[in-house]
């Protein structure tokens, strides 16, 4: 039991009176003794109800509470938590009710201000966004009960501490799912060649329509059934597309909200959704810190297999070593697979980053997506008004320039680029993606 703000103020005017009432031993000595006789008559008066408020509201049986959370958090996204708060005393209670919070979620609506009847059951909520990617711990739910007359303050811990995973933002996934793959990539943006019954595997004999090419005639099965018969293809499916994800201090860098790191993670999975969705098997390695390794996944589990993988992880300090990941990689995965790089890359890893994709493409189809920082194109955007912003626009169109070298470099080895702005990545990967389905190349 704690002391109230109100109880707090009696006092504080308490006081007050009491100098009034010295100071009136000066200026009024007749009427001291009358005021002296109201103070102490005041102040027992406190004391008696102060003493008595507190027996009477020192115990709170019956009062319970339990917090209500959903199944999972996305980063970034508001949710709401519910509490749910039982009186099963006899006493009316007003309760000023907080949550202990883990550090990830900034809250708003707290503290909630709640009256509660006897044996009244009431839910309230409040709102929670994440800010931090891994496993949240909720404390208990912090009641502050004040007594009968509000001269006191019971405080209490109610309910469970309860663990919850906060995943990256994955509700972009969920909204696609009931549309078709092509649906998905029209949602998405996504440029589409208009191509009708061609790929690479058989899929089905069907009746000749206006458009169809003359090598997809079936000629054998034309003459059999008296009319025109054309064979349907579909895409190759069953290929493995093994995500090579950076861990390292510049994927730490922030574009808005999010990390390059998160904004990685975001276009990592959406695009790792499109391909499980097309029938191929994703698989995940980082460097640079993490050390951590999915196997290649398919099917309607391995979009949740590679969200309970990645939820947790985050960027490190460790330099990012390309030749080391692209051996660690090789020695690992013996089937040709389709390898995406996701990094933010700078001049000085020519060397390294070239020597790497080299060993990688011995083996494997290698596309490097690179995160372009915005503040390049800031800075570029930006009128030259002194000599200090004349600097700046000079260092930042060399190391725009070099970095543009760097990427010429792996075009020049047949490399496959994906160059976008951090929050662009998600579309340039999926739309990469399907340009490589469609041509054939994985």
């Amino acid at each position: 039991m704690k002391p109230s703000p109100l109880l707090i103020r009696l006092l504080l005017i308490a006081c007050a009176c009491a100098l009034l009432v010295s100071a009136a031993r000066i200026w009024w000595p007749a009427a001291a003794g009358l005021l002296t006789s109201a103070w102490w008559l005041g102040f027992c008066v406190l004391a008696m109800a102060s003493l008595l408020d507190f027996a009477t509201g020192r115990h709170n049986r019956g009062l319970s509470g339990r917090r209500r959370l959903p199944g999972n958090l996305a980063l970034g996204v508001e949710q709401r938590i519910g509490l749910t708060l039982v009186n099963g005393g006899t006493r009316p209670l007003s309760l000023l009710v907080t949550d202990q919070l883990p550090a990830q979620l900034r809250a708003q609506g707290l503290p909630l201000d709640i009256q509660l009847q006897p044996q009244q059951e009431i839910a309230a909520h409040y709102s929670a966004t994440p800010v931090r990617r891994g496993l949240a711990v909720f404390g208990k739910i912090e009641v502050l009960v004040s007594s009968p007359w509000s001269l006191w303050q019971n405080k209490l811990l109610l309910g469970d501490t309860q663990e919850i995973k906060v995943y990256p933002n994955f509700l972009g996934i969920s909204s696609l799912q009931a549309l078709s793959t092509e649906q998905t990539l029209r949602f998405l943006g996504v440029h589409q060649q208009q191509r009708r019954g061609e790929g690479l595997d058989f899929r089905q004999l069907r009746e000749y329509r206006l458009g169809d090419s003359q090598r997809q005639v079936d000629w054998r099965a034309s003459a059999r059934m008296q009319k025109l018969i054309s064979r349907e293809y579909q895409d190759e499916r069953d290929q493995e597309i093994i995500f090579l994800l950076d861990c390292g201090r510049r994927m730490r860098a922030r574009d808005g909200d999010l990390s390059h790191f998160d904004h990685a993670l975001n276009a990592l999975l959406l695009s790792a959704y499109v391909a499980i969705r097309q029938g191929d098997a994703v698989g995940l390695q980082c460097f640079a810190g993490s050390q951590s390794r999915l196997p290649p996944v398919k099917g309607e589990g391995g979009i949740n297999l590679l969200l309970n993988h990645v939820y947790d992880l985050h960027s490190g300090t460790a330099h990012s070593d390309y030749t080391a990941a692209a051996e660690q990689l090789l020695a690992r995965q013996q089937r040709r697979a389709l390898v995406i790089l996701l990094t933010n890359v700078r001049d000085e890893d020519s060397e390294d980053l070239t020597s790497a994709v080299a060993q990688l493409s011995r083996h494997h189809l290698v596309m490097v997506a690179c995160l372009r920082e915005r503040v390049l194109d800031q800075v570029q955007d930006q009128p030259v008004v002194d000599f200090d912003s004349a600097l700046l626009h000079s260092a930042g169109r060399d190391f725009a320039r070099r970095r543009g070298r760097l990427l010429q470099q792996l075009r020049a080895r047949n490399t496959i680029l994906a160059d976008a702005l951090p929050s662009q990545m998600h579309l340039s990967l999926v739309e990469s993606y399907w340009q490589l389905k469609r041509s054939g190349k994985l």
